[in-house]
């Protein structure tokens, strides 16, 4: 309990402790979720000088934050109700709703209790969501009389510490101009696009780049079993991989960890599992066929049943090892 007040810079204290001049000078920037990505991105608003509150949900995770001049909020709804822009990076979609719409202490319930008199509220959700949770958070916030953009991301948190992300948005255009700018997502990627007016398509955009990278990285768990299969020299391999037309970054870093067997997680196979799955339902409702992902998809799942589902998804690769079973005693069968 109690109030925060931040002792090395008396300005970004809690919201209500600020001068009327200063806020009205420039928008409120809110901030919830300070995981691995929520961290660097909320970090960048600082350094870009934003007049910051921020929220997560254990509290040790905003000291960083407060060290470096932002105010700390104890709820969702302490920040939407005071800040004129609201970023949110949650884990997962149940977290992403649950901060949103979770009952008198959400974001949508501060969206609600601005007064009549308030700027325009707009609440940004960086989280990877499906559609449906995208839509359900959306319409929630807009019945609430904020406006709502959805604006995953593509990239890393070492993409995020230096303000490189990709922002995939769906929403109005009016949330889309709110979110962008030099306190919010300039500040935050150096790449953003507005895909269409709601959260389906950014959704559907972000599952696009999951299909290509699921594939491209089974796809080199399979050469680089064969190639250890073959007796040829894995980093011989790798390297003229990435001299030829097919050399990336993606597959560059993945294949030095499958080679050192080495997958502390970056992007878990889990996470890449959900994700094919996910696209593959959505191609089963257009009537697309997808046979590259679904095998790819069932080899996910073969690490996840080797109990490597929290292991970075290079770990993709065990998936062959467990295959190579020797069959020298079945005999050969003519066609």
């Amino acid at each position: 309990g109690g109030h925060v007040h931040v002792r090395d810079n008396p300005r970004r204290a809690l919201p209500h402790a600020a001068s009327p001049h200063a806020m009205s000078s420039q928008p409120r920037v809110g901030f919830l979720g300070l995981g691995i990505m929520g961290a660097q991105m909320a970090s960048r608003l600082v350094g870009a000088g934003a007049n910051i509150t921020v929220y997560n949900r254990s509290v040790a995770k905003t000291e960083p934050l407060r060290a470096l001049g932002a105010a700390v909020a104890r709820t969702p709804a302490e920040v939407t109700s005071t800040c004129d822009v609201v970023f949110a990076m949650l884990a997962d979609p149940r977290a992403a709703e649950a901060v949103a719409v979770g009952g008198p202490d959400s974001a949508v319930a501060g969206i609600a209790s601005r007064g009549s008199n308030a700027s325009a509220s707009t609440y940004v959700d960086c989280s990877t969501v499906d559609e449906r949770t995208g839509v359900r958070v959306g319409d929630a916030v807009e019945r609430s009389g904020g406006r709502f953009l959805a604006a995953p991301v593509s990239g890393g948190w070492r993409d995020a510490a230096s303000g490189k992300l990709l922002f995939l948005c769906g929403g109005s255009r009016a949330a889309f101009d709110a979110a962008c700018g030099p306190l919010g997502l300039d500040a935050m990627g150096h790449r953003r696009w507005l895909l269409g007016p709601g959260p389906a398509e950014a959704a559907r955009a972000k599952l696009m780049l999951q299909i290509m990278m699921g594939n491209v990285v089974g796809s080199l768990a399979e050469m680089m079993a064969m190639t250890r299969a073959s007796g040829l020299d894995e980093g011989s391999v790798l390297d003229i991989l990435g001299e030829s037309a097919m050399g990336n970054h993606l597959c560059a870093a993945k294949g030095k960890l499958m080679q050192r067997g080495d997958y502390a997680p970056n992007f878990q196979v889990y996470l890449q599992q959900k994700d094919l799955r996910l696209a593959l339902q959505l191609a089963d409702e257009l009537g697309v066929p997808m046979p590259i992902s679904a095998a790819a998809n069932g080899q996910y799942i073969r690490a996840r049943q080797m109990g490597l589902g929290d292991k970075d998804f290079a770990a993709v690769r065990a998936a062959y090892d467990a295959e190579v079973l020797s069959d020298k005693e079945s005999p050969e069968v003519d066609a």
